[in-house]
């Protein structure tokens, strides 16, 4: 967990965000303590269940048996049954209240990691800055307004998805095929010149290749150079080869839903822009909810930058020094 103190990293974030980080910290270290607290509760109320597990069990067995063979109707049976009811309930609520305060230390402690690593990833040479933006609009419930936010962000994700997957325009990969052939055509064109010059025979295009080696010692293997055939191919066959994965990526393609590496680019930065700007909106209505005691809460998915309300700015030159400037000089004090 991290901890405001001197050298931390939370330093290069302004007074306001670090007081939301700490509010973070203090939070989840108050959830995980009850969180651990309720642990001793439980092992009592599992030991009392038993306790009055056995009492019943005691008092229905036969008496030939050792016990005082009552009915279940008995006033004793139906008493004891009732404190183990009881007990059985308090125990099903207490683990239903450990599980919620196990999930909320969960998300918190996701919170506060989101933080350090948008710190950690941040421009180099930068500091945090808060940002003012405007109270977000809305009509209706305060709650809804929050929702319909969220389910905002959760549309620009789908965006974002499909423009990062989006496939690539068919011209633009037939080209670098092209290229790619051409490159292994030329790599695998025999050496003529040598027979020519010196009556040589002809030199093949070679390549590296490794071999498992079987029958030895379990994972050997060895190496070897041995004629290119991919290469060798591409030259003998250069231009049925680009025909033929022309077709294929023909086949594939779908240039109506095609992006190039710029558009894509200014698609999905475009994207993260807007969803940013969402996200900060929705974390300003939780300020203004919290205020009003309603329940809301952060997302732990929710971009830090959001949560703390900041930017990432150039960080200010460091102050000159009192004494900057005065390399070498002697300074007498009492003479």
């Amino acid at each position: 967990m991290m901890v405001i103190n001197a050298g931390d990293p939370l330093e290069v974030l302004p007074a306001e965000a670090r007081e939301k980080v700490a509010d973070l910290q203090r939070r989840r270290a108050d959830v995980t303590t009850l969180y651990r607290s309720a642990f001793e509760d439980e092992q009592m109320l599992r030991a009392e269940i038993f306790k009055h597990e056995a009492r019943i069990a005691e008092l229905m067995e036969p008496r030939g048996r050792g016990g005082f063979g009552l009915g279940s109707d008995d006033m004793r049976v139906t008493t004891e049954q009732a404190k183990l009811d009881q007990k059985r309930s308090d125990l099903a609520r207490l683990l239903a209240t450990k599980e919620a305060r196990g999930t909320e230390s969960q998300r918190l402690g996701t919170l506060l990691r989101n933080i350090e690593q948008m710190i950690t990833a941040r421009p180099a040479g930068t500091v945090g800055r808060m940002i003012e933006i405007e109270r977000p609009s809305f009509k209706g419930d305060l709650i809804d307004a929050i929702e319909r936010r969220r389910a905002r962000a959760r549309e620009l994700r789908a965006d974002e998805a499909r423009a990062r997957c989006a496939p690539r325009p068919s011209a633009v990969r037939k080209a670098a095929m092209v290229a790619q052939v051409e490159a292994l055509a030329e790599q695998g064109r025999p050496d003529a010149a040598s027979s020519i010059e010196h009556g040589e025979p002809i030199e093949w295009p070679l390549a590296n290749w490794q071999f498992e080696v079987h029958n030895v010692a379990p994972g050997a293997v060895a190496f070897g150079r041995l004629i290119d055939p991919k290469a060798l191919i591409a030259w003998l066959f250069k231009d049925q080869l680009i025909d033929r994965l022309s077709v294929e990526i023909d086949e594939c393609a779908d240039d109506e839903a095609a992006l190039g590496d710029e558009e894509r680019r200014e698609r999905i930065t475009q994207i993260l822009a807007d969803l940013l700007f969402v996200e900060r909106e929705e974390c300003a209505l939780i300020e203004i909810a919290k205020q009003q005691g309603l329940p809301a809460d952060y997302r732990d998915d929710c971009d830090a930058r959001a949560i703390l309300q900041i930017e990432w700015a150039a960080a200010p030159p460091p102050e000159p020094r009192a004494d900057a400037g005065e390399a070498g000089i002697v300074r007498h004090i009492g003479s």
